[in-house]
């Protein structure tokens, strides 16, 4: 068999070069390529007749090995590290006649940097999504906020489109926007919310069904916690409840939740849920549920639950807050921590005052030392060692700060001080329409959060560094960090 099928290569590669030496005709080309492929074909008959060794067998295998690195990862496969995450800030401002913002917007959104962005295109294209989804929206509120105006000067509009972070780690990106109007109406401000949840790895959107194994025990226990809140306010607000019963008012989150009306994140501790506001009550209401609340270990998936964090960085929504478990107990406490604004009269306008910072029982008002010389706070709540702390970053004048506070059950306790500001993107040129703010790194490793901080008194005189905050809110800052781990996002477009 082996003699009778080496005769036949050798006649076939006669045949072959006969073939192949028929002058330079139009087919010249055609004929080298059947060449090639004919040559091919007998190598391969080579291949078929010889014994194959181990060695060949190792190298059949590594096609297959590439293929199953380079295939789009699913949800569940071991991710690469935490990406990066750049918060953009912009507002957008329209003045009336007597020169006071008539309209006042305000957006932020995330981004991956360069970085991330070519270690996870899914995901980066997934945020780039939900920030044309939130410009979309913005977009529509200016122009019917614009038109309003036209018609009535004396109006003034104050919207929002503010993003916070839930959850960021190796395998899941949670973070909810919150979009308030204020002064429009009696009962204060309309809020409401819009959430993205990912895969880190895929970049896919997480269903509820993804992370929640029993939808029922699910909704059961949160329209008992939403109920029982939402009629203790309506009683304290308004002396009057809500009107409907328990089984009704599940029935309703469910249909909620169908609207957008009830949006969802997934948190390091469990998932919590938005209410829009002028749904069930003229105000917006949050609950959570916690992983340690699924005491039979069947409302979340085994997956969901088993991902829970001991250390990690959150945000609040300035407006609504958000119940967290801030020492580990097992039972959540309202958190709140906002800006807030006091009305001067040399100004004749409301002007930003400070950070407002409350723990259910307890709150202070930390007011700015300059008048007028703060345009927003970077506000994260750090979680380490049982503690949570506050961090929060801003500027006055050319001056900016990083403080914290710890929080616990009925407690606000100032702790730590210095300058400083959160690290920006190093970008040559931003594409800024209106009045666009330099991005920041978001911090995700309570251990590992990136500062800019140094002896001059200009942020020109400062330095990349790594700040770490133990759990009594102590501040550590570290030696310079090389500027080869600070890649330009030159690809980064601020919009």
């Amino acid at each position: 068999m082996k003699i009778r099928s080496l005769l036949t290569i050798i006649i076939c590669i006669i045949s072959i070069m006969l073939l192949a030496g028929c002058g330079n005709s139009a087919d010249s080309s055609d004929i080298s390529g059947k060449f090639k492929d004919k040559l091919a074909d007998v190598e391969k008959a080579q291949e078929e007749d010889a014994p194959e060794p181990e060695v060949q067998e190792e190298d059949a295998s590594e096609p297959e090995a590439e293929e199953e690195v380079e295939a789009e990862p699913s949800g569940n496969e071991i991710s690469k590290g935490v990406p990066n995450l750049l918060l953009f800030r912009q507002n957008a401002y329209e003045w009336g006649k007597d020169n006071t913002p008539a309209i006042k917007h305000q957006y932020t959104y995330f981004l991956l940097d360069w970085e991330s962005t070519g270690t996870y295109k899914a995901l980066a294209a997934s945020l780039e999504d939900a920030r044309d989804e939130m410009l979309s929206k913005q977009q529509e509120a200016w122009e019917t906020d614009l038109k309003s105006i036209k018609e009535n000067e004396q109006i003034q509009f104050d919207e929002s489109w503010m993003v916070y972070l839930r959850r960021a780690d190796e395998k899941y990106l949670s973070f909810v926007s919150e979009s308030c109007s204020e002064g429009l109406f009696d009962d204060g401000a309309y809020t409401k919310y819009t959430a993205h949840s990912y895969y880190v790895d895929s970049g896919k959107k997480i269903a509820l069904s993804d992370v929640i194994a029993d939808e029922n025990a699910f909704f059961d226990l949160l329209s008992d916690k939403m109920y029982e809140s939402i009629k203790y306010d309506l009683q304290q607000y308004y002396s009057s409840d809500m009107g409907i019963d328990k089984e009704t008012f599940e029935n309703d989150l469910k249909d909620y939740m169908k609207s957008g009306e009830l949006a969802w994140t997934l948190d390091p501790f469990g998932v919590t849920c938005y209410l829009a506001a002028y749904t069930a009550a003229p105000f917006a209401k949050s609950s959570v549920i916690l992983f340690s609340e699924d005491t039979d270990h069947t409302i979340f998936t085994d997956e969901f639950r088993e991902s829970a964090k001991d250390e990690y960085v959150i945000q609040v929504p300035g407006y609504i807050g958000s119940n967290i478990d801030v020492n580990d107990s097992g039972v959540p406490v309202y958190v709140n921590v906002s800006e807030f604004y006091d009305y001067n009269e040399s100004y004749d306008d409301m002007e930003l005052s400070g950070l407002h910072l409350s723990c259910t029982g307890d709150w202070k008002n930390i007011p700015t030392k300059m008048h007028g010389g703060t345009a927003f706070y970077n506000i994260f709540l750090i979680h380490k060692d049982g503690s949570t702390t506050v961090l929060e970053n801003h500027d006055e004048y050319d001056t900016s700060f990083l403080n914290t506070y710890v929080l616990a059950r009925h407690e606000v306790r100032e702790a730590d001080s210095a300058r400083g500001c959160l690290e920006w993107a190093s970008q040559k040129d931003y594409d800024i329409n209106g009045d666009g703010y330099t991005p920041v790194y978001v911090p995700t490793d309570p251990s590992k959060i990136r500062v800019l901080t140094g002896d001059g008194d200009y942020a020109e005189d400062w330095s990349p560094r790594v700040l770490n905050i133990d759990s009594k809110g102590n501040i550590e800052v570290s030696s310079d960090v090389s500027d080869e781990s600070r890649k330009a996002d030159d690809n980064i477009t601020v919009r």
